[in-house]
């Protein structure tokens, strides 16, 4: 008697054991679902109240149905929950929420926490609420507000750019390039058939070709002015080279008579013109 009773204690305290760890097991799968749901913003006893009404008690240990369907109910939460959470942080980051930090400072302090996602992994998003569907919604309709914004400046940087090619065109009569025209870039730009930066970019490059041409006129006004300066330096050159020439045709003439008043005037003075002691005839 002793034997069969120590024996169906053993089972007793077996099948308690088993119960304790089932609970717990259950447990730490209601925690997991209370934690998802609160990052999800979903609401935690609706959630669990699903895999059976024992689960959202207020009392746990005591109310909380232990058997194999509901564990498995909630492991199926849990997965599903999971995916949702998979889903959604796919969604904020396909949303390039980092294009809210052009918003000003207090714009920014309200996504603050839905950014700080972009580059956590899943394990480490756990605030209450960050990927609530109201989150999600609101970071995607700023997003588009941005998005419109940015396009609306990226039209009229365009448009700026495209002024700044037509006067330089205008000044060296250029024909500006009709591609990029004002008109036909707005309608690009509003239909969504061209990026406005890949256009910007068109026009700066456009820009700068027309801005070579101007280098190159003026290097060529440059030398056109340099091969007429040149020429006139030589011009002048050779009418030097002529007045030297005369000049030098007229010294011999120039000597002799300076010499025929030198001696005039020793005739004269009865005396010799000295320069520098030396008689002038001499010299």
């Amino acid at each position: 008697m002793l034997a069969n009773g120590g024996h169906g204690s053993s089972i007793r305290t077996s099948s308690t054991c088993t119960a304790l760890l089932r609970e717990l097991e259950v447990l730490q799968c209601v925690n997991e679902v209370h934690s998802l749901c609160s990052v999800l913003g979903l609401d935690f006893g609706q959630t669990v109240g699903d895999v059976h009404p024992s689960l959202h008690g207020t009392q746990v240990e005591q109310s909380t149905n232990i058997s194999n369907s509901t564990l498995e109910g909630l492991e199926q939460a849990i997965l599903k929950l999971k995916i949702e959470r998979k889903t959604r942080i796919s969604e904020a980051k396909l949303f390039e929420v980092w294009n809210l930090m052009d918003s000003s400072k207090e714009e920014r302090n309200c996504f603050m926490k839905i950014t700080s996602i972009v580059e956590a992994s899943e394990s480490e998003i756990t605030e209450r609420g960050i990927l609530s569907i109201e989150m999600i919604e609101k970071a995607s309709a700023e997003v588009d507000r941005l998005a419109k914004l940015k396009a609306s400046r990226m039209k009229e940087l365009v448009f700026k750019k495209r002024s700044e090619l037509e006067e330089i065109c205008r000044l060296t009569h250029i024909e500006p390039d009709p591609s990029t025209v004002a008109e036909k870039a707005s309608a690009l730009i509003d239909s969504g058939l061209v990026d406005p930066s890949e256009l910007l970019a068109k026009i700066k490059e456009q820009i700068i070709k027309a801005e070579d041409e101007v280098l190159s006129r003026k290097e060529e006004n440059w030398l056109d002015k340099y091969n007429q300066s040149a020429w006139q330096c030589t011009h002048i050159n050779l009418k030097r080279a002529e007045y030297a020439r005369i000049t030098i045709g007229k010294i011999p003439a120039i000597v002799d008579n300076v010499i025929n008043k030198t001696l005039a005037w020793e005739d004269e003075k009865k005396t010799y013109f000295l320069y520098d002691r030396a008689r002038f005839e001499v010299l």
